[in-house]
């Protein structure tokens, strides 16, 4: 694991804010189901910003939430690894909607923020009820 991952723990924000982590997981879910590839370019750019969106709330939190775990906790060190990929995905260039790879890059982002959520789940963050046992 790089310095990075282990750092964003380090800095852990005293307030959190509330998760809609259904929500996030059913948009998510719109990338990853049946008809995915059947999706319209402006869907799936709109689903695109969604993903990039939510990853960027699930972040912050996901780091506050291991960052509440002692080093070397395995629901930490596995949160780390998700934080980063996540981090990974985001940096990605930008993929028009025209593009055939449009959708993979959803797809990419689908799964990180479903990977942050049950992370976020697993390490007990503040809205993990939220999720009704889903994760």
């Amino acid at each position: 694991m790089n310095a990075t991952a282990h750092g964003a723990a380090e800095q852990v924000p005293e307030q959190t804010i509330p998760l809609d982590l259904q929500t996030m997981r059913q948009t998510a879910l719109k990338a990853l189901g049946e008809g995915a590839d059947d999706l319209p370019m402006d869907a799936v750019e709109s689903l695109i910003q969604a993903l990039r969106g939510m990853l960027l709330l699930l972040l912050p939190e996901v780091t506050a939430a291991a960052g509440r775990h002692p080093k070397g906790d395995m629901p930490r060190v596995c949160a780390l690894v998700g934080i980063e990929e996540a981090w990974r995905h985001l940096r990605t260039p930008y993929v028009p909607a025209a593009s055939p790879w449009a959708l993979r890059h959803a797809q990419r982002l689908a799964r990180s923020v479903m990977a942050l959520t049950d992370h976020y789940v697993n390490l007990g963050g503040p809205d993990s009820a939220n999720l009704g046992g889903q994760a």
